[in-house]
């Protein structure tokens, strides 16, 4: 297996929803609390990394064994043909790699960061694993949202602060990491929009199906506005800085590129915008929350 097979086996291009809410957590652990733990985050970020690219390699050994029609993306490079056998390996090995991460992190900590991990964990084997696999029915969207733009914050703000979470802070993370949220469950939706006729072959029933094409597009747009009400409306109860009113300046091109998308939703050409979109909010929040701590 080359280089450029493994990266695009493990979907490397698509690691961003892991990395985003490890980001903003990050710069959230420091303005809310002032509290940073360099050796959890690094292993946080090695645990996390390998989780989801363990994910994304085993839910292509699963397509590769199930559905009628796959277009499977790897590469023959210099006549290597990846086999199913090499890609479970590879699957294994970075369930290993985030299994001792993890459990190096929670030794570290306490239960809690325990619950979150195996919790997490299970989430993401039942995501493409089972007979009845998240990702193909209409939850994938709001699973993959809470579970990496939820859990994954709540995580790193957790062994970085060590803050006890009691229900009204539990509740306060979800709401200041929800954007990131709804922009991680935007990449899953852009990607069974595009999938959309791919997915009706192989009896994959995803929000996508029960909707209708064209409500799903309404919608994708819908929750791209909303994420952007939501940070302004957390700005002002004071649970991120002031500094936070400037994401605002970025909706347009958020907006552009989600229209941009619905407008001509193909896998190959504009799916990419989504992934932006996470990039954007990603960078506009960490940047805003860096500069509320230099105030």
């Amino acid at each position: 297996m080359t280089p450029k097979q493994f990266l695009d086996l493990v979907e490397i291009r698509v690691v961003i929803p892991s990395v985003a809410p490890l980001l903003v957590g990050l710069a959230y652990s420091q303005w809310q609390y002032a509290r940073l733990n360099w050796l959890n985050t690094l292993l946080l970020v090695i645990a996390t990394v390998s989780v989801h690219l363990a994910v994304n390699t085993f839910n292509r050994y699963q397509d590769a064994k199930h559905q009628k029609v796959n277009e499977f993306l790897r590469e023959k490079a210099q006549g290597e043909v990846v086999t199913n056998k090499q890609v479970l390996h590879v699957a294994e090995l970075l369930t290993v790699i985030a299994a001792v991460a993890g459990i190096t992190v929670a030794l570290r900590t306490d239960y809690i960061t325990w619950i979150i991990g195996i919790v997490s964990f299970l989430i993401g084997f039942l995501y493409s694993a089972g007979p009845k696999p998240i990702t193909n029915t209409p939850f994938g969207e709001i699973v993959s949202g809470i579970t990496m733009g939820y859990f994954i914050f709540i995580a790193q703000v957790y062994v970085n602060t060590r803050m006890i979470p009691t229900p009204s802070v539990l509740f306060q993370w979800f709401i200041v990491s929800l954007p990131l949220t709804i922009f991680i469950a935007e990449i899953m939706f852009a990607n069974n929009i595009a999938d959309h006729d791919e997915d009706e072959e192989n009896q994959r029933h995803t929000l996508v199906h029960y909707l209708g094409i064209e409500k799903s597009k309404r919608m994708y747009l819908f929750w791209a506005i909303a994420a952007f009400v939501e940070i302004v409306i957390v700005t002002i109860v004071g649970w991120l800085p002031i500094t936070t009113y400037a994401i605002v300046i970025l909706l347009p091109i958020i907006y552009g590129y989600a229209r941009e998308f619905v407008n001509h939703p193909v896998k190959s050409e504009t799916f990419v915008l989504a992934i932006k979109n996470l990039v954007i909010v990603m960078l506009g929040l960490t940047v805003t929350l860096l500069a509320g701590i230099m105030l």
